[in-house]
């Protein structure tokens, strides 16, 4: 049985539209939270020049660690790998 010309154009659009949907589901990321993988927050900080403050401590302390923009906007937090986690918690909690 074959179809007539226009409605093998309409199933081809249509299964490109679905594809396209399906493919932009799969490839949006959602913004309101962001992974970093195995990355582990230790601290949020609400400026750029605390977000030193605690990665030069930790440093000190021979921990590596990065800063990422808080999901809410406000603030940055403070990732550490999680082998480093109790050492950099150790390290800030230290006086």
């Amino acid at each position: 049985m074959d179809l007539p010309a226009p409605y093998l154009s309409l199933v081809a659009l249509l299964v490109v539209g679905v594809l396209g949907l399906v493919l932009r589901w799969a490839f949006t990321t959602d913004d309101r939270r962001k992974d970093y993988g195995l990355l582990r927050e230790v601290a949020k900080v609400p400026s750029q020049t605390a977000a030193r403050f605690v990665e030069e401590r930790l440093q000190a302390a021979g921990v590596r660690a990065t800063t990422v923009p808080a999901e809410d906007g406000e603030g940055l937090r403070v990732l550490v790998f999680p082998a480093d986690e109790r050492a950099a918690i150790a390290a800030l909690l230290d006086d």
